[in-house]
């Protein structure tokens, strides 16, 4: 309080009503006049610190580190590289030293999960031997390290690897390494994502969560210096299943050089070396076939192929119900006239099966085959990305227990570790690399081709001898109505046809004239989580469009309040989900298609908050059959009853009553009644309203000749135009909330996380988020002000503060008379009818307030009203063409806003 007065003073023109405040402002000095704005200046961070009120997630704080740690795995259950006399692993799992700023080090268990986007540097030590170094090859294998990683071994560069979901396989340098002494791995990791030239792309919502850092296992492959470097197999199977075969081709590599303690190039210079293959039947450890001995012929330094074929005779055939495997090993051994002595040996599961496509149906081993499929997302609670071994193998479990037989690996290539549970348990694997939500016109470009190309290749590479695995998906959410996305897939289709005759899949999201998808073996479509209503149509569509090929739903579900039991009539319950499946799956079975996945089975992380969440981790994305900690939901148990072919029992439908968001009215009908009362009983405001809209120009005159308006006036009016400018936004995220194209569109605008959390909790709060968008708006008019302020400078005119700041505030005065639309603007924006009519009166209105701030320019700088124009015009386009371009060289605007509102036009 100031002289027993409170620091807001209105006058006493505001007949009786604020008669006990002090003299009117037009009696105050012009100096003092000046002052009032600059005074509003300084208070308007405190009015926008009130968007603190709205709950979010800092952009800055401490880095979460979701730690795994656990030992490598050894032994016959190892994914990759097991174990034998002849190689081992050296375990990096562990305790590293890691820094974030090249300055402070702290120390992590490895494996694990960093929730952070940067640079991070990781470095341990470990110690060698003389008689291991000497004799061997050193090869640092990382299963996972995301995404750009650089290694150095000693201070010395020895590789680079591109790419977080496939292996790390850097043969180590002799002269990188340390007779006896300890030697030092530094690894230079780099998440940061790109909108155009990474693979994968800065991701839109429903993407995965970026972690960064050493997220699967790390360890070091000791092998001989002539070793078999991989193996690429191709098991066949007969048509009558009578008969499989096994066609090898193994890579050796050879580091032998002569010195002395290299034993083995001595022995390789006195006899033949050799490489046979036997196929080991993995439940006996029986060997049913082996191969002629192939020679070898040693080339330092440089891949040599050595091709073998067995023969096996009636088979064990894998499948779903009979997981059956077999072991394909590959001896690399010295022969010596009558003697033989091992060289090394390298092994790999495998198994017998036939996946075919035949008409719009699958068959595996002869038999038609629906696939009953989930979707799984590579993220737990309190692990991120870095599983345990435990965690993967109970959720492999689950799904058997669920009845599933079929798993889509979203959105890029698992741990090789739950592959060979897949190999074990028996389920149908769907794999892909990590190219979602990609615009068409990154999809045409040369450089984002080859990297998928590279990224594909090296999946094929990894898991081509897999059983479980029957396709091959090269993306998901292409908009496949454009030809540039025709080219990407016919390409890539193209590639795996060299490599592999698995057929090819991507996910498109359109509805109606597709272009793509039968330029590959299946059609596959997804549907968004707020499209469930049209599952139906959208299944009938692609089933007339694509005839004679399978149809499979690649993703389909349902998002849920966690803790919602109120029964099924509530849109949001656990209930509503689990009758969501039950419908759905029925109408999946009277479509006749080849396959679904229900997205997902369990919650995931996201790196975007999504806007369809109200409370909570919005990044936390609450659509699966479990929840994110992997407790079972009402939908687990509805679709173990649907998949397992039991009966379905009913569901309480409860008692539910949609609210209706009456914030809008409230706020609407409070800017209405201060309009209409100074209105009508304060003759000053009515005086100048009519005239500021009617004629305006007589009004901007009375300011430039220091005839002066009331302040308090100027104050309310710019309040009551936020506040509706407020009710208005408000009204249309509310409405769109749970679109998802309108969050993608929003994404794309709120390209900070933090910000776009505010943005949500103001949406679903709306009595608060209106206050909030409120005083956003109302921070606008100082800056408006400054720059008249400003451009009254270039044109030697002096306008006062206070002038510049009532031009601002009364040009924009017809907004207010949108008060009513934006009180009923949620219902009328529920009518398609409507919707254009809608935003088009907004946006007269807008643009006849910005037309009406130029006309006050021109008349208080006393220049043409064209000048005014043109000057404020060059203005705003300059500011839009400075954000069009950081935009769009930073985030891709273009190629994003036509990819969705083409999406938007197809879903339609």
């Amino acid at each position: 309080m100031i002289s027993g007065h409170f620091c807001i003073i209105f006058p006493p023109t505001f007949h009786g009503v604020f008669s006990v405040l002090p003299r009117p402002f037009a009696h105050y000095p012009q100096t003092e006049l000046t002052k009032i704005p600059l005074t509003f200046y300084r208070i308007l961070p405190l009015l926008l610190s009130l968007l603190g009120v709205l709950p979010g997630v800092s952009a800055f704080g401490q880095v979460t580190i979701y730690e795994n740690g656990q030992p490598t795995l050894v032994g016959s259950d190892a994914s990759v590289h097991l174990d034998n006399q002849y190689r081992r692993k050296i375990d990096l799992a562990g305790t590293w030293s890691y820094t974030i700023d090249n300055e402070s080090w702290k120390d992590v268990k490895v494996p694990s999960s960093f929730d952070y986007k940067g640079r991070i540097t990781f470095m341990r030590k470990f110690t060698l031997d003389r008689a291991t170094l000497s004799a061997s090859s050193f090869h640092l294998i990382g299963l996972g390290i995301n995404l750009d990683a650089e290694v150095y071994i000693n201070d010395v560069f020895v590789g680079r690897h591109v790419g977080g979901y496939t292996t790390v396989d850097i043969d180590l340098p002799e002269n990188a390494l340390q007779l006896g002494g300890e030697n030092a791995i530094k690894i230079v990791v780099n998440n940061n994502l790109s909108s155009r030239s990474t693979l994968p792309l800065r991701k839109q919502i429903l993407g995965w969560r970026d972690y960064s850092g050493i997220v699967r296992d790390i360890y070091l492959l000791v092998t001989p210096r002539l070793w078999i470097d991989r193996l690429v197999i191709h098991s066949n199977l007969s048509q009558d299943l009578a008969q499989g075969s096994v066609d090898v081709v193994g890579v050796l590599n050879s580091k032998l050089s002569g010195s002395a303690g290299d034993t083995l190039s001595a022995l390789v210079g006195s006899g033949q070396p050799l490489l046979a293959v036997d196929v080991i039947e993995k439940s006996s450890g029986a060997v049913v076939g082996s191969s002629a001995p192939q020679p070898v012929t040693i080339q330092p330094n440089r891949d040599y192929e050595v091709r073998a074929s067995v023969v096996v005779k009636t088979p064990r055939v894998w499948s779903p119900e009979t997981p059956d495997l077999y072991t394909v090993r590959a001896r690399l051994f010295l022969q010596q006239a009558r003697t033989v002595r091992g060289i090394d040996e390298l092994e790999c599961v495998t198994g017998f099966r036939r996946f075919d496509i035949v008409g719009n149906a699958f068959q595996l081993n002869g038999k038609p085959v629906v696939l009953r499929g989930v979707v799984w997302h590579e993220d737990v609670a309190r692990r991120g990305g870095s599983l345990t071994y435990e965690q993967m193998e109970k959720d492999i479990t689950l799904m058997k227990t669920l009845g599933a037989n079929a798993v889509r690996f979203a959105f890029h290539p698992p741990h090789p570790y739950i592959l060979s549970l897949c190999d074990r348990y028996g389920l149908l694997v769907f794999e892909e690399i990590p190219a979602v939500s990609v615009p068409s016109e990154i999809l045409d470009q040369e450089n984002f081709k080859l990297l998928a190309e590279a990224a594909i290749s090296e999946i094929i590479e990894r898991d081509r001898h897999r059983p479980s695995v029957v396709a091959w998906g090269i993306g998901d959410d292409f908009h496949s109505s454009d030809d540039r996305t025709r080219g990407f897939v016919e390409r890539l289709a193209g590639t795996i046809a060299k490599l592999d005759a698995r057929p090819v899949y991507f996910g498109s999201r359109v509805f109606a004239s597709d272009q793509c998808a039968g330029k590959i073996p299946i059609a596959a479509f997804r549907l968004s989580f707020d499209k469930s209503s049209q599952l139906k149509s959208a299944m009938q569509t692609w089933v007339r469009e694509h005839t004679g090929q399978p149809v499979v739903l690649l993703a389909y579900g349902k998002d849920v309040e966690p803790e919602n039991r109120n029964g099924w009539s509530d849109p949001m319950s656990q209930e509503a989900q689990a009758e969501f499946f039950k419908k759905s799956y029925q109408s999946i079975g009277e479509a006749g298609i080849a396959g679904s996945f229900i997205d997902a089975f369990a919650d995931w992380r996201g790196d975007r908050p999504w806007m369809s969440i109200g409370s909570g981790d919005r990044t936390v994305y609450r659509v699966g059959l479990l929840s994110y900690g992997r407790e079972k939901r009402a939908s687990f148990e509805m679709v173990k009853l649907i998949y397992n072919g039991e009966k379905t029992t009913a569901l309480p439908i409860g008692r539910y009553r949609a609210s209706f968001p009456v914030a809008h009215i409230v706020w609407g009908f409070a800017v209405i009644f201060v309009i209409a009362y100074l209105y009508h009983y304060n003759r000053r405001f009515n005086e100048s309203f009519k005239r500021a809209l009617l004629r305006s120009y007589n009004f901007y005159a009375d300011l430039r000749d220091v005839h002066t308006v009331s302040i308090p006036q100027t104050i309310i009016l710019a309040a009551s135009v936020a506040v509706t400018l407020g009710v208005i936004a408000s009204g249309i995220l509310y409405r769109f909330r749970t679109d998802s194209l309108a969050d993608s569109l929003v994404t794309i605008v709120f390209v900070s996380d933090s910000l776009k959390e505010k943005l949500i909790s103001a949406v679903w709060q709306p009595f608060l988020g209106i206050l909030a968008f409120s005083v956003v708006f109302l921070a606008v008019y100082p800056v408006i002000a400054l720059f008249i302020k400003l451009f009254a400078f270039l044109v030697k005119r002096r306008v006062s503060w206070y002038h510049a700041f009532a031009v601002a505030v009364w040009a924009t005065l017809p907004i207010v008379l949108l008060s009513p639309v934006g009180m009923a603007l949620f219902k009328l924006l529920q009518a398609e009818l409507y919707v254009i009519p809608t935003f088009a009166l907004i946006g007269v209105f807008v643009v006849w307030s910005f037309l009406r701030i130029l006309k006050g320019i021109s008349v208080i700088y006393d220049v043409s009203r064209v000048k005014a124009y043109a000057g404020g015009c060059a203005v705003v386009l300059m500011i839009l063409g400075g954000l069009f371009a950081y935009y769009e060289t930073t985030y891709a605007l273009t190629a994003y806003v036509e990819f969705f509102i083409q999406l938007g036009r197809s879903l339609s």
